[in-house]
């Protein structure tokens, strides 16, 4: 037997420490991918348990699971925006406050509730430089004609994304900036821009910025913050695998590429990469020296409290575990640390 263990506990001394890194800003639980791995309804449940009541998605069908699982007064949003109009339409069905990217987005939208004589709530989304979703900051001309031509459409807040809040101080201020000239000519203007937020998970625990009127946080919760530990938070998500084979192997066996220089008692365990087991989640935008490193640095495995060595790469299936010095026999369970973002092909088990 193998699982993905989520501890609720960690999950909540996470949340603490958000709230105080917060300082009073609106808190928005972002349960992007499955809530991070920790499992979309009982994370927000959790979630909500600690205070929060706002909560944000990328999929349509992950607002209809939180709606049908009775999260029926907490605000919802769609952090992406779509001009698709089968998704809004069940978007708009749902009560969910929709994010308008694009003008062609805001058109539809405001179509549909002309239609149905209704206001439909939006947060405008400007990109600063991630370059996903969202009007650059030069678009003033478009965001203005959703307040002026959109009757339809009540704008209750504006928002960017950091693009590397774990990496690069000098762009996340860049951003920042850049966010807050667009606040400011709106305001200059006669716009009411209503909640301002950009604030994520690594920049909230790295920076002391400006947290504007809410933050936006994922990854804190599971305590995984990219670019290294956050002071206050503890990883959450760990795989308990059974131990199916042990046995002896003599000098020169190989496993894998690797040749054994002394005769060693090894223990087979069927966790491998397949299952998000030594994979790393932010190798995007690393540079080759990050990424060598990245490589060489080796997943924990533990039997109680002894770590256990690796023996080879890790498979695809399976994991070979060096137990030469360790008393062991087959159906001990050991754990392995992992990302729950990464797991797939487990279930989950909530402590």
């Amino acid at each position: 037997m193998k699982n993905l263990i989520i501890d609720k506990a960690a999950i909540k001394q996470n949340v603490a420490a958000v709230k105080a890194r917060a300082r009073g800003a609106q808190i928005w639980a972002d349960l992007t991918g499955d809530a991070f791995g920790l499992g979309l309804v009982t994370t927000a449940k959790l979630l909500r348990e600690e205070g929060i009541r706002a909560f944000a998605v990328s999929d349509p069908r992950d607002a209809d699971a939180l709606r049908a699982a009775g999260f029926i007064e907490e605000q919802l949003m769609m952090l992406r925006s779509t001009a698709d109009e089968k998704e809004l339409r069940q978007l708009v069905d749902l009560n969910v406050i929709c994010t308008v990217g694009s003008y062609e987005a805001a058109v539809v939208l405001n179509a549909i509730a002309e239609e149905r004589k209704t206001v439909c709530e939006v947060q405008i989304k400007i990109d600063t430089g991630l370059g996903r979703y969202g009007f650059i900051p030069t678009e003033t001309d478009k965001i203005t004609a959703i307040y002026r031509y959109m009757s339809n459409l009540a704008v209750v807040g504006v928002f960017s994304t950091y693009a590397q809040s774990w990496k690069s101080r000098k762009r996340t201020l860049s951003q920042l900036d850049a966010f807050k000239s667009v606040l400011d000519t709106l305001h200059a203007m006669g716009y009411e821009t209503g909640m301002a937020s950009i604030c994520d998970s690594a920049a909230l625990f790295k920076y002391d910025f400006d947290l504007m009127d809410a933050v936006r946080v994922g990854t804190a919760f599971s305590g995984r913050v990219a670019g290294g530990a956050a002071p206050g938070l503890v990883k959450v998500g760990r795989i308990e695998a059974g131990i199916e084979e042990v046995g002896w192997f003599p000098k020169g066996h190989r496993i894998g590429g690797v040749a054994l220089k002394r005769p060693a008692r090894l223990a087979v365990v069927s966790v491998g990469y397949y299952h998000g087991f030594n994979i790393t989640r932010q190798e995007q935008g690393q540079s080759l020296v990050d990424l060598i490193r990245s490589r060489r640095r080796r997943p924990t495995v533990k039997l109680g409290d002894q770590k256990l060595r690796i023996v080879g790469d890790v498979g695809m299936m399976h994991t070979i575990l060096d137990v030469t010095d360790t008393k062991c026999q087959v159906g001990d369970v050991v754990t392995m640390d992992v990302d729950p973002v990464n797991v797939k092909g487990l279930p989950r088990q909530y402590r």
